[in-house]
């Protein structure tokens, strides 16, 4: 627990002298001058033409590549670039554990994914869903180790934010275990049930495709492909800290004979994630935890108000989602909005697809100054828009914030594009900038939660990247058995 909570230290104390560069909003990089305000003045002095800033994002797409770092001839990109790294969770020792470490401790415990059953996913999800419905079935056969059951048959997933049920389905189907998942959106609930039911009618093709003709346990079901059904429930249900996760099993499977659970939550958004652990720790039944977060611009902090937070989805959050830990309480810490915004980002895609920030960037930071010019509200949210260039944006955008554009001319905004045509190309490289900081934010928040579980006693607790961040960027999942 004191290497986790040291950990986690670091990185607050790292972040917090930082906080008013990673909690500046985009659309004020004109009107706050965020160039000169935040980029340190020896990376400034690096980049001095436009030739330079094009090579700069080079540097960045390519900074997991230490060749090319080394022969890039910007010695003070490279050197944040490599400091960065110092703070991402991979390079924490004893922070977090490969995905080849997790099999070898499951040992005899671990379940394998042995059906190629790529229908009905993006290719994202079967990469997610392959690895997670491996390890979910792994933690359910290391509590029948532990607790001495006869069989699988005793213990049960609930699977929290099940979605359109692409996880459950699977360890279902797989491995004949009986899951429950629960979504509190019904659409969600019904896409699940439908989607069950056209699974049902490829497993014969998965089975002979995979070479698993002769398994008795797919050659029985195969016999009867109702048996994916009769595993896999669906219910609609929000999930708070008064859910009798048990009850509402018994509930679906009056039958079962279930006795122990583990509970499972792929890409839980929000406050279901943190929530997820709370549960874990305050229901006896639920001996074991496979929890992969993500959205975490909607978590709901305690230490800070975010006045634009969408209030149709405050009942769907209950609770606080930052922070978990008594370390970061005891501290007051809190990241706010734009700091959880940019802890989504993902950095590994950007360099490996070389991503380029949206020109829409720059659109907006321009009618930041337009707002400026017509004595409008600068706090104005526009939201995400379809448009064909600057010109274009800022008519449609000023229509839908019912602002008067007639004192703004056409030759205004084109001029205006052309006089800030160098601060355009610097603002995408401060974007690629900022952006080496949301791993590092990203592990502080899932830090706080493997801390939070610590804390509370649970030694058999573990941060597992379980995913490759190109295909899947939200890829580590909180672990735990009791």
């Amino acid at each position: 627990m004191e290497l986790i909570r040291n950990h986690l230290e670091v990185l607050a104390e790292f972040l917090k002298p930082r906080m008013d560069f990673l909690n500046c909003h985009m659309v004020d990089y004109l009107t706050k001058d965020h160039w000169n305000t935040f980029i340190p003045l020896d990376i400034r002095n690096e980049l001095n033409t436009s030739d330079d800033l094009i090579k700069a994002k080079q540097i960045f797409w390519n900074q997991f590549n230490g060749d090319y770092l080394k022969a890039c001839g910007f010695p003070a990109i490279t050197k944040h670039i490599q400091i960065m790294k110092r703070y991402r969770l991979d390079a924490l020792p004893g922070a977090c554990m490969a995905l080849d470490d997790l099999k070898f401790a499951f040992n005899a415990c671990l379940k394998q994914t042995r059906l190629r059953m790529p229908e009905l996913m993006s290719t994202k999800k079967c990469h997610e869903v392959e690895i997670a419905s491996a390890v979910v079935a792994s933690l359910c056969a290391v509590v029948a180790s532990k607790n001495s059951l006869p069989s699988l048959d005793q213990v049960a997933v609930v699977d929290a934010g099940d979605g359109k049920g692409y996880l459950s389905s699977r360890v279902a189907l797989e491995h004949g275990i009986k899951v429950l998942g629960v979504d509190s959106n019904e659409g969600h609930t019904a896409s699940a049930e439908q989607r069950r039911d056209r699974l049902k009618k490829k497993v014969r093709g998965a089975v002979k495709r995979s070479n698993l003709n002769n398994d008795d346990y797919f050659t029985t079901m195969l016999q009867d492909t109702n048996r994916v059904e009769l595993n896999y429930k669906t219910t609609t249900k929000l999930i708070d800290f008064e859910t009798d996760l048990i009850e509402l099993v018994n509930g679906q499977f009056p039958d079962s004979s279930s006795s122990h659970f583990c509970l499972a939550g792929l890409h839980t958004c929000g406050n279901l994630g943190p929530n997820c652990l709370r549960l874990f720790h305050q229901n006896r039944h639920i001996n074991a935890l496979c929890n992969v977060g993500c959205c975490y611009h909607l978590l709901v902090e305690e230490f800070v108000h975010d006045r634009y937070y969408n209030q149709d989805k405050i009942k769907d959050n209950p609770g606080f989602g930052f922070p978990m830990s008594d370390c970061l309480r005891d501290k007051g810490f809190f990241l706010a909005r734009n700091v959880r915004n940019m802890a989504g980002e993902s950095l590994e895609r950007s360099a490996v697809n070389q991503e380029d920030p949206s020109d829409k960037l720059g659109y907006r930071a321009m009618l930041q100054l337009v707002l400026r010019e017509l004595k409008a509200d600068e706090d104005s949210q526009v939201g995400k828009m379809k448009c064909k260039d600057f010109l274009d944006y800022t008519r449609k955008s000023l229509k839908r914030l019912q602002i008067d554009d007639s004192p703004i001319s056409d030759e205004y905004l084109t001029d205006m594009e052309e006089k800030f045509e160098v601060e355009l190309k610097q603002l995408k490289v401060f974007y690629l900038y900022r952006m080496t900081y949301a791993p590092v934010v990203e592990g502080l928040v899932l830090l706080d939660r493997l801390l939070y579980l610590k804390e509370r006693g649970y030694d058999n607790s573990f941060l597992v990247k379980l995913f490759d961040p190109v295909v899947s960027p939200r890829c580590y999942s909180i672990l735990a058995f009791k």
